[in-house]
């Protein structure tokens, strides 16, 4: 945050941005906290309840993951007079400046970090890079995405593998064109079932049909 400040007062840097959550992200966010067994207050907004959520806590550290994979995704922008660069998340104007060996949109804000804290120029080839690195960052955001959906899915295969037959209770959380997202009440996992006479807010008690590792899948049917 404080490099964020630093570019904008300089016009220029890129920096990190994502939009709220809209309000059917947070009519699903307050379903998972009521299958987690956690209390949001009617009157609480999603910024004023996620202050108080605690890390250390299992069913904290959950509804924590689900809200930050409930907005509309986070990117890059490059510097612009005419509007402030925000990240929702951090709620306030936000950069990536601290792994410039394993991210490539960090060497270039450091570069600029560096030159406007020295009251230097900000070298030509930042100030190109700025324009360019936001499609470029899209791309391997994509790739990261599909990385991290997939290590979680494996986990959630893994923790449950081998516990095929056994029941477990439910809250549906959305109803799209795939189905019906569901939270377990007892574990932080989330899944999709068939959405037939289902409504989010539904308590559903499931049996696990299937686990399985190697495929990074599994499958739950409704009991009755």
């Amino acid at each position: 945050m404080a490099v964020a400040q630093l570019l904008m007062a300089h016009g220029t840097g890129l920096f990190r941005v994502m939009d709220e959550p809209d309000d059917r992200a947070v009519a699903r966010l307050r379903l998972t906290a009521r299958a987690l067994g956690i209390d949001w207050p009617s009157t609480a907004t999603l910024t004023q309840f996620e202050r108080g959520l605690d890390p250390a806590d299992p069913r904290h550290a959950t509804l924590m993951l689900s809200i930050r994979r409930a907005g509309n995704g986070a990117g890059y922008r490059a510097f612009a007079s005419d509007e402030t660069p925000w990240h929702a998340a951090v709620a306030a104007p936000y950069v990536h400046a601290t792994a410039p060996l394993r991210r490539l949109a960090d060497r270039y804000v450091v570069e600029a970090a560096l030159a406007v804290a020295n009251a230097r120029n900000l070298p030509e080839y930042v100030d190109a890079a700025f324009a360019r690195l936001p499609k470029v960052m899209a791309r391997a955001d994509s790739r990261a995405g599909q990385i991290d959906r997939a290590v979680i899915a494996m986990a959630e295969a893994v923790m449950l593998a081998g516990r095929e037959g056994e029941r477990f209770d439910a809250v549906v959380t959305a109803i799209d064109e795939r189905g019906a997202a569901i939270q377990l009440c007892t574990l932080p996992i989330t899944a999709r079932i068939d959405a037939a006479g289902l409504t989010p807010g539904d308590a559903v008690v499931l049996t696990l049909a299937r686990a399985d590792p190697a495929q990074r899948r599994i499958d739950f049917e409704p009991v009755g």
